[in-house]
């Protein structure tokens, strides 16, 4: 009789511990691991969805705009030059650029500004393109800064003048074109366009080594160069060359002329050998009037980079 008590106390014991096991098991599995499983899946379906990215520079575009709706100008257009450098992949960035360069050449040439400007006497003999090259600024800018109707000057005009050190920076895989400003030692973005296209030269290999200069500013009317003292130069195509030495390696300039169709059929080339007159025309294309804008900031000797 004991042991069959015995017998049934050790089973009532193991059936205790296992039935507490599986009431255990039950209750991790109900509290911890289900949760879990949810979560997981919910999380895995939020991937799968079609729900757009967080922008994380959305909230600082807007700040940086209400910045400068309030007349903030100055803080707000730093707030845009940290979202760009911090979140260069945010969507805001392009619009962001756009404002910087906006804001910058509003105040560059602001009459009341008087960043860097100096007061200059004209001296006999002077020129507009000669006091452009001492001073190291462009004719255009001159004639833009002082609201000259002409080229004509008298010894003892004032002219303001503000000395311009812009490089360029040509990204060949965006298609961009990049102006950078040094003021004293420092340089700092001041605007970005947008190329139409982008053509190298053959052998010309990105990044450039040390880079290019402009030279050789052309202003190009009817196919033909002309002086700035001709009153059809604000009508003519601004071209910046950029020069390595004494060659031209490419034209940042309006995009060429399409070419009429061809009447006849052609005579065949040679295998192997390019057709030359179907080759695209290299050059760094953009548009009429932001070519307009670049050849009042850059001058002979500006740097040309390329990068990619």
């Amino acid at each position: 009789m004991a042991k069959a008590q015995l017998k049934l106390l050790l089973f009532l014991i193991v059936l205790g511990i296992t039935l507490g096991s599986m009431a255990a098991a039950y209750y991790i599995y109900d509290k911890i691991l289900r949760p879990d499983k949810r979560i997981q899946a919910e999380l895995a379906t939020i991937k799968k969805s079609d729900l757009p990215p967080v922008d994380p520079g959305a909230k600082r575009f807007d700040a940086a705009i209400e910045l400068i709706k309030a007349g903030r100008i100055e803080e707000g257009r730093d707030g845009l030059f940290k979202l760009v450098t911090q979140f260069p992949a945010s969507p805001t960035c392009i619009e962001a650029k756009r404002i910087i360069g906006e804001i910058n050449l509003d105040q560059l040439f602001a009459s009341e500004s008087k960043t860097g400007k100096k007061d200059y006497i004209v001296q006999p003999g002077d020129s507009l393109a000669l006091i452009a090259n001492k001073q190291g600024t462009t004719l255009d800018m001159l004639i833009r800064l002082n609201g000259l109707m002409g080229t004509v000057l008298q010894p003892g005009d004032h002219l303001s003048i503000l000395p311009m050190d812009f490089s360029i920076r040509v990204d060949v895989s965006e298609k961009t074109v990049t102006l950078w400003r040094k003021v004293g030692e420092k340089e700092f973005f001041f605007k970005e366009y947008h190329a139409t296209d982008v053509r190298l030269p053959p052998g010309l290999r990105v990044p450039v080594e040390n880079g290019m200069e402009i030279k050789g500013k052309a202003a190009m009317l009817d196919g033909k160069a002309i002086l700035s003292t001709d009153p059809r130069y604000t009508e003519a195509d601004k071209w910046l060359p950029g020069s390595r030495g004494v060659r031209t390696d490419i034209l940042l300039r309006t995009p060429p002329p399409a070419k009429p169709p061809v009447a006849s059929t052609p005579a065949p080339t040679e295998p192997g050998i390019p057709d030359l007159d179907d080759a695209p025309e290299p050059g760094v294309f953009l548009s009429r009037e932001d070519l307009e804008e670049m050849f009042a900031l850059v001058r002979n000797g500006s740097k040309l980079y390329f990068i990619r």
